[in-house]
């Protein structure tokens, strides 16, 4: 149970931190007509649902693009590249000495 309310605590305090990071709300003290302070939030709705929609749009490309990653087969295995020859081989050496 302990385990479970330490990471709420750590959930929350992350989103508040980048909440705070990115400008979705904003906090300031002002003082009251009896003389104390009190504590202002403004929350900024439409950059927070900006923020969300971009951040979906980005997690939809990388689970599309590594999808397509997986589809792709490596032709004759992991280890193909490996025994290749080297992509530089237009000219290969030649032999220049005369066989006897």
């Amino acid at each position: 149970m302990r385990n479970f309310l330490a990471i709420v605590g750590a959930a929350t305090i992350a989103f508040l931190a980048a909440g705070w990071y990115l400008g979705w709300y904003e906090v300031s003290s002002l003082p009251s007509p009896q003389g104390k302070q009190s504590l202002h939030v403004e929350i900024n709705q439409d950059k927070i649902t900006d923020d969300v929609k971009k951040g979906v749009e980005k997690g939809n490309e990388i689970v599309d693009h590594l999808r397509d990653k997986q589809e792709q087969p490596e032709p004759n295995g992991p280890a193909s590249s490996f025994f290749a020859p080297p992509a530089d081989t237009k000219n290969p050496p030649t032999n220049s000495t005369p066989r006897k």
